[in-house]
């Protein structure tokens, strides 16, 4: 027996109050779906997709978007020849919605190969498989089999998902009792971030997302799995069939090359470098190796030669060849995109990689200058920018301004708004403009940077 509860009571989860061109060839009817297939999509020179903000299928990181999804629609855009657009929706209500109506023409969110779901939705090639597995604290005993985990307790999921089928399938076979909890407007990695900070007990989530988010949170236990391996699997509208069965033929084809096989890896299997608050900031962490360079380039005394070195070692820990798992590169962790920007022609020359680094940092200090009158204030929302990109730092001011924070202000104010945009809620805002961003790395490197700078001056003159 079960009992069906689909909203979370608010003491739960407190939230604050809170162009598409029509071509001849891709008629819409005031009511009911889309007609647009390859051709039109061809004759529009633009491919778009849905797909939902998270930490593995796409977000914006220092200023580029990227994601699973994202690289993999990328490269089906190359494919096609075409431009790729991406509209974001965390809500498979919301992503069909969209496909029906001809304001995308993939849906590339996270999706079960389970046509049940969204039968108007028609699945392509599966390019991949992933378990829905049970999320739960780890500090909670391990239970003996899935039916102790879940019999007599609550399952907290997200709304109106392929996670409360699953548990009504369950249902249907398992002879125990338990109660469904259906939380509006959270998405699956919000939900186990809510398991990490211990306000439900357990959700339910694909293996691929749970495991990313063991990046971020050293709290989680994952499993038992509830599902055996499941297709993934992009979806088109069952009138475009010829979209379909190019995507098909294109992914059965892509998944055997070493680029997919890459990209796969990138985000699904290898763990990824996370700034937090245990990187140490003690002057013991100095090294002059490159201090003659750093002196040499820090020729604005706002951008004192010795913050340029906690910057170093917070990126790099002073080590040239660093790459990180999203290809920044070098002493200063250049995106490929920045160095290019900023003239440099070998990423791994140590010179070039931090006078790039460092005219990015004046860079974005001339962007917040109308924002962030004080100077000193302004260097921790350039470190921000820097961490993370200025479109998600612009978001946050937005926001704060939006309710009632001081915008000028980092702590406490500024940052606190970043944090918000980890929320669907916020991150969907009509005034946020970059999406989804995972803000508590930014917030531990601005106060790692910060604090190891203080005790750089202390010890190093």
């Amino acid at each position: 027996m079960r009992q069906h509860i689909l909203h979370i009571a608010a003491a739960l989860a407190p939230l604050l109050a809170l162009t598409s061109c029509h071509k001849a060839a891709e008629a819409v009817a005031t009511l009911g779906r889309a007609e647009i297939d390859l051709d039109s999509i061809r004759q529009r020179g633009t491919i778009r997709a849905v797909c939902d903000y998270n930490s593995v299928n796409y977000f914006v990181h220092k200023g580029v978007p990227i994601g699973y999804q994202y690289e993999l629609l990328t490269q089906y855009a190359k494919h096609l020849g075409l431009k790729l657009e991406i509209v974001a929706d965390n809500t498979l209500s919301g992503g069909h919605e969209k496909i029906e109506k001809g304001k995308a023409d993939i849906l590339a969110s996270t999706l079960v190969a389970d046509t049940t779901l969204l039968p108007a939705i028609s699945l392509c090639e599966p390019y991949g498989q992933s378990r829905i597995v049970l999320v739960r604290h780890a500090g909670d005993p391990a239970p003996a089999s899935l039916a102790e985990a879940i019999g007599n307790d609550t399952i907290f999921v997200m709304a109106k998902s392929f996670y409360s089928k699953t548990l009504d399938n369950y249902s249907d076979t398992a002879d125990i009792s338990f109660t469904t909890r259906e939380i509006e407007h959270y998405d699956a990695e919000q939900m186990v971030g809510l398991v990490a900070e211990r306000e439900i007990k357990q959700t339910l989530c694909l293996e691929n997302i749970a495991r990313a988010c063991l990046w971020y949170y050293d709290s989680l236990e994952i499993g038992p799995a509830m599902t055996g391996q499941l297709d993934m699997a992009w979806g088109v509208r069952v009138n475009s069939p010829m979209l379909r069965d190019d995507i098909s033929k294109w992914m059965k084809s892509f998944r055997k090359t070493a680029l997919f096989k890459r990209i796969y890896r990138k985000y699904v299997i290898d763990p990824r470098e996370h700034h937090n608050t245990s990187q140490s900031t003690k002057a013991d962490t100095y090294q002059d190796t490159y201090e003659e360079t750093i002196r040499a380039i820090a020729t604005d005394k706002r951008y004192d030669w010795r913050l340029i070195s906690a910057i170093v070692y917070q990126e790099s820990h002073f080590n040239p060849g660093a790459t990180s798992w999203a290809g920044a590169v070098g002493l200063m962790q250049l995106m490929p995109e920045t160095a290019a920007r900023f003239g440099v022609e070998n990423p791994g020359d140590p010179d070039q990689n931090l006078r790039a680094g460092y005219e990015y940092l004046i860079w974005l200090d001339k962007r917040l200058t109308p924002y962030v009158q004080s100077p000193t204030e302004r260097i921790k929302f350039v470190l921000a920018a820097y961490n993370v990109g200025l479109g998600h730092i612009m978001d946050a001011i937005r926001l704060a301004q939006k309710f009632g924070r001081d915008a000028s202000k980092w702590d406490a104010n500024v940052e606190t708004a970043l944090l918000l945009k980890a929320n669907p809620t916020y991150y969907s805002d009509p005034d946020v403009k970059h999406g989804f961003c995972r803000g508590t790395e930014t917030v531990a490197y601005v106060h790692n940077v910060m604090d190891r700078y203080k005790n750089y001056k202390k010890a190093i003159r």
